[in-house]
């Protein structure tokens, strides 16, 4: 073959070759695989919180109890940051702590409601329901609305607190009206109407001050308190317990603060007068950090008889001290209404 011949030839080969090349088909591309999605499961960042109706007092429509809680419901509902179950009915308190694990609750709410007058003393429980044991608890006097949101969003506070969430609460307006009470006068309406009105028997309520005070007078010693409280604000709850035991009782003074232990002053303090009773308080300002700081006053009374013995004592807290004390007086008012 000549030379022309194999170039011709050769460039023959190369042109098949293309040809060959260029009729192969190409891969179809793959379609992208689909991105899996992915589920965490991861818990809410929320608690969770049952809220249980609140028992009644003897003689006090249990009505009363599945309102204050759809109070409460509401309030902590509008709050946010805390998912609130719908109120159960039907449950009984052995039963409280097995329903909320059942539901998966975080927290459950109970309570009790004693009528004082057209108020009502309203003592509120929050229970852990991975412990069992009450994590937060307080006691309060209520006439309104925004006394029992008040209340509400005290609990909702702590419940927070100690679930560690690290939120800003804002509470709007819709916080201060409940559902259950239709409120004519914003949140100041009186829930006195479901307190007096629909009593189903005669209950123990203090009302106004008695025609006859009982003849076994009270000697006042004035209020103790930390160092960290102001001798003035010391000197302003001994004004309001004098006036809040002197609607009820005759008291008289007993000479400023009490040094000893009251077990061995008191024969001093009460002298020749053996009959009367010894009264006095303890303050302590609680200051509350955390989404919205605040001050409790929390109140001590304590009720001596001439002798040396406790005849009584309770703690009440309260924002307003003014209250605390006339809570705890209340209290005293109807375990003790004769000062004895």
């Amino acid at each position: 073959m000549t030379a022309p011949m194999r170039r011709l030839f050769a460039l023959f080969v190369a042109l098949c070759a293309g040809c060959l090349v260029a009729a192969t088909p190409r891969p179809t591309p793959r379609p992208p695989l689909p991105v899996p999605t992915v589920h965490l499961n991861f818990p809410s960042d929320k608690p969770t919180v049952l809220i249980y109706p609140f028992e009644t007092a003897s003689g006090l429509n249990p009505k009363v109890g599945t309102q204050v809680a759809g109070i409460f419901a509401h309030a902590m509902t509008q709050a946010g940051n805390i998912t609130i179950l719908p109120v159960p009915s039907g449950v009984t308190r052995s039963n409280f702590l097995t329903n909320a694990q059942a539901k998966k609750a975080d927290y459950y709410i109970t309570g009790y409601v004693t009528p004082i007058g057209d108020t009502a003393s309203v003592v509120v429980q929050v229970v852990s329901v991975q412990s069992g044991v009450i994590a937060f608890s307080q006691t309060s006097q209520v006439s309104t609305i925004n006394d029992a949101t008040s209340l509400a969003l005290t609990s909702h506070d702590a419940i927070l607190q100690m679930s560690g969430t690290n939120v800003n609460v804002t509470t709007t307006e819709s916080a201060t009206a409940a559902p259950t009470a239709a409120a004519t006068n914003g949140a100041q309406f009186s829930l006195g109407h479901l307190f007096s009105h629909h009593r189903t028997t005669t209950a123990v309520v203090v009302t106004a001050a008695p025609s006859t005070k009982p003849a076994r007078g009270i000697i006042l010693v004035a209020v103790r308190g930390a160092t960290s409280v102001p001798a003035s604000q010391l000197a302003h709850a001994t004004q309001l317990l004098e006036h809040d035991l002197a609607a009820h009782f005759e008291v008289r003074g007993g000479g400023g603060r009490i040094s000893a232990s009251l077990s061995t002053a008191a024969t001093s303090i009460c002298g020749a007068q053996r009959d009367n009773t010894i009264a006095t308080g303890e303050l302590v300002e609680q200051h509350l950090g955390g989404l919205r700081p605040r001050t409790n006053s929390i109140f001590t009374l304590q009720i001596w008889t001439c002798f040396g013995d406790v005849l009584y004592k309770t703690t009440e807290s309260n924002r307003d001290i003014a209250r605390a004390i006339s809570q705890s007086v209340a209290a005293y008012v109807i375990a003790h209404p004769n000062n004895s």
